[in-house]
């Protein structure tokens, strides 16, 4: 259904001529009534007219309601709106911890994409996603973020679908470019539970550096904390504007990762101050963003 029959359908004012001349149709093909029983014609007229503008006012709203959601969700935006500039890229990103699980390390025909900036970008991409992400907001993270982006890399997956990364970075840059706290978080649609695979086939690493904070009363949430001297590094993703080339990052930070609903969900972060309250912070965030979980909710 088109905007220009939405438009006609929920015009109210067309409605109401109908009704007139309706009426008016009506009273022609009846004999002219007596003096004495005008009064009573006249007033059953302006009752019908009434009644019937009023079932009309009453139809429209649901089609009004229904033009809104229409028109809604012809202004969302699609990947490839948002999306428009394939940039160069050397290496993907992916936890180090479920490489052979989540298999992001072997991917095929990767694209990479130039950063959108600012909030706004971010939450038009998160509304492409559905239901699987819940974006916080700037205002409620443990530290002033003063550059938020989000990344897009696409590959094909072992059947032939389409698999899209997505990275949303909330980060505090100095006027250097170093990137002194963040926190990012990068979610990626799969075909598989990695998380089951990893805890069925290397139960033993788990046991030690890896532990389970859980997402919910059911799901895990796997955490692992930031040691400089040992472990795996953390990668990311950061973009050099001169050359129009993504890169990647590594380092260390502490990390979240599960998986929920049909993605992979990676979480790094570095903050500074007291590390245990950082964590517990953290692990709000990562509910609120995953799961929505709104009593989990952080606060500054």
């Amino acid at each position: 259904m088109d905007k220009h029959t939405m438009h006609v359908l929920k015009d109210v004012s067309a409605h109401k001529e109908a009704i007139i001349q309706k009426v008016r149709q009506q009273v022609r093909q009846e004999p002219y009534p007596s003096k004495k029983l005008w009064p009573h014609r006249a007033l059953a007229v302006m009752m019908t007219c009434s009644i019937l503008l009023f079932i009309a006012w009453q139809a429209s709203k649901p089609m009004d309601h229904l033009t809104t959601e229409i028109l809604h969700e012809e202004e969302k935006q699609s990947f490839t709106d948002l999306f428009k500039t394939e940039v160069e890229g050397t290496e993907t990103t992916f936890s180090q911890y479920f490489q052979i699980a989540d298999q992001f390390i072997h991917r095929e025909n990767i694209k990479f994409y130039a950063p959108l900036q600012g909030f706004e970008a971010m939450q038009a991409v998160a509304a492409t996603m559905g239901n699987a992400v819940h974006l916080i907001d700037p205002e409620d993270l443990p530290f002033k973020s003063n550059l938020q982006e989000v990344y897009a890399v696409t590959s094909e997956m072992q059947d032939g679908s389409l698999q899209k990364q997505f990275q949303f970075s909330y980060k505090e840059k100095s006027l250097t470019g170093v990137d002194r706290q963040y926190i990012i978080l990068t979610v990626t649609n799969v075909n598989h539970n990695p998380v089951n695979y990893k805890v069925t086939e290397d139960s033993q690493e788990f046991s030690g550096e890896i532990t389970n904070v859980g997402l919910n009363f059911m799901d895990p949430l796997y955490y692992h904390a930031m040691t400089p001297d040992k472990g795996f590094a953390y990668v990311y993703y950061n973009y050099d504007e001169a050359d129009k080339r993504i890169y990647q990052m590594s380092t260390k930070a502490n990390e979240f990762y599960t998986y929920y609903n049909g993605y992979a969900y990676q979480i790094g972060y570095q903050l500074n101050g007291d590390q245990q309250e950082a964590q517990e912070k953290m692990v709000a965030l990562a509910r609120e963003f995953i799961s929505h979980i709104n009593s989990a909710k952080a606060k500054k």
